[in-house]
């Protein structure tokens, strides 16, 4: 049923292949091109603004060969809390709650609980994903990466991209991604200037420096008329490691429009996770929502590395 060495990953793959109900957008074509200083402003007036919201969704999540499919509730304070209950069966096999600074989680199946930081997710994947990014991508809303307090700065720092249907925007020009991502030769630049600053300081530090800001980047495609996510793609290109998020069939929840498809997959050198997540209802600001987590005395705390 849930695998340990899977739970992280179930995480930061918010699955959602939702199946709910009446009116549908239907994208009637990009039309006039919208610079990204533009569309970032379109895409902040039309958030899907909620206090809290209830997601009752099935899953799947495929490992390779492997495949495991479930149920459970997402339930999101906003800025606060993430709070998951899977199940199979109808039964509870695990319960997690993540806030901006820990990950703590419960499995009944064999009788453990985990309580960690936050940072274990970025540490454990290399994609500099925080809490904030986590509640954007269930929620089908926009965020920068890497996370970024100089809006101004991060909204100059997108080009147009090429798309014939989505407004698209990038972090990084065509002719750049070519360069870094595509040629052989400059990759190989890459890689050497990588092996010669690891030799004379932390990866850490680098990053912190901001040393390594031209090895990742995002494009975001956007649907006309709606103006929320489409599809977002983020690489690290130093960890190898990939995150894309593809948002499908948006139907009316009350009065905003809510994606009835969620699909994520997360890929590096080692491995490749393909998570879909299918919403059977969405339930928005109601006032009796709670988030339970208790642990008793016969579950044994475990450590993960």
């Amino acid at each position: 049923m849930f695998k340990r060495q899977n739970i992280i990953i179930i995480f930061l793959l918010l699955l959602v292949l939702v199946s709910c109900k009446a009116v549908r957008f239907i994208n009637g074509g990009k039309g006039e091109t919208i610079r990204p200083h533009r569309l970032y402003r379109h895409l902040e007036a039309n958030r899907f603004d909620f206090e809290n919201v209830n997601l009752k969704f099935s899953a799947n999540v495929d490992f390779g060969e492997s495949s495991q499919s479930f149920g459970g509730n997402i339930k999101i304070k906003r800025d606060s809390i993430i709070w998951i209950s899977l199940r199979s069966f109808n039964v509870e096999g695990l319960r997690v709650v993540i806030t901006k600074d820990s990950v703590k989680y419960i499995n009944r199946l064999d009788n453990t609980y985990y309580l960690g930081e936050f940072s274990f997710l970025q540490e454990r994947f290399a994609i500099d994903v925080d809490y904030n990014a986590l509640e954007a991508i269930l929620t089908n809303n926009f965020f920068f990466y890497p996370s970024s307090e100089d809006t101004t700065k991060s909204v100059s720092d997108f080009k147009l991209c090429e798309d014939s249907v989505y407004h698209c925007m990038a972090s990084i020009s065509k002719r750049k991604y070519n360069r870094f991502f595509v040629d052989e030769k400059g990759a190989d630049r890459i890689e050497r200037r990588l092996e010669r600053e690891s030799q004379q300081d932390s990866v850490n530090r680098f990053w912190q420096r901001g040393e390594f800001e031209d090895y990742y980047y995002q494009i975001v495609k956007v649907m006309p008329g709606l103006y929320r996510v489409k599809e977002m793609f983020l690489e690290n290109y130093v960890q190898q490691q990939s995150l894309s998020i593809r948002y499908e069939d948006q139907v009316l929840e009350d009065t905003q429009f809510f994606p009835s498809k969620i699909f994520v997959e997360l890929s590096s050198f080692i491995f490749f996770v393909e998570l879909k997540l299918n919403i059977e209802s969405v339930g928005v600001n109601n006032t009796d929502m709670s988030f339970p987590f208790k642990v008793t005395n016969k579950y044994k705390e475990i450590s993960i590395k």
